[in-house]
């Protein structure tokens, strides 16, 4: 696949560059906007305040820059695809992978969830800088203390992204 780190801001929902582990183990992770489905010319992105020229980052919906059509965030964010370059904190693996934009529980933090290719370890790439306490154990070797249940959606309407 061979990712390659995107320059801009200008062509993404989202990015993060984050440690998953104290010592070892990194992640940087992007969101690339998609066409709109419309006019095929324009990409779709949060809409833009004309006052003050700044993306409304609490926006419910997604607007096309080059014809204006709109899609609802839940609908538009379905359509969209993490990709992440990582380095396992288990495995020490580097890999790269695309998983589906859903935020998930993963140890009681929402995060992007994607899989090691290597040993299979679920990591998580958090949206709060904190990593769980459940994970720097297991991480370390030590038994983990409040074993949370699986992966699972986490409803969220007022997502900063």
């Amino acid at each position: 696949m061979a990712y390659e780190i995107p320059d801009s801001m200008d062509d993404l929902v989202y990015f993060s560059r984050r440690n998953i582990a104290e010592t070892r183990g990194k992640t940087i992770g992007w969101v690339p906007k998609v066409d709109c489905e419309k006019c095929k010319n324009g990409l779709m992105g949060k809409p833009v305040d004309p006052k003050t020229k700044k993306v409304k980052v609490r926006a419910l919906e997604y607007v096309c820059n080059h014809c204006g059509h709109i899609e609802p965030k839940p609908e538009h964010e379905t359509k969209l695809k993490a990709l992440i370059i990582y380095e396992c904190p288990f495995c020490e693996h580097r890999s790269e992978t695309a998983v589906p934009f859903a935020r998930k529980s993963w140890y009681g933090k929402k995060a992007i969830v994607f899989q090691c290719d290597k040993c299979k370890e679920k990591l998580g790439l958090v949206k709060k800088l904190g990593v769980p306490a459940d994970f720097m154990a297991k991480v370390r070797g030590e038994p983990v203390k409040g074993k949370k249940k699986a992966v699972e959606p986490v409803e969220d309407e007022d997502d900063d992204f």
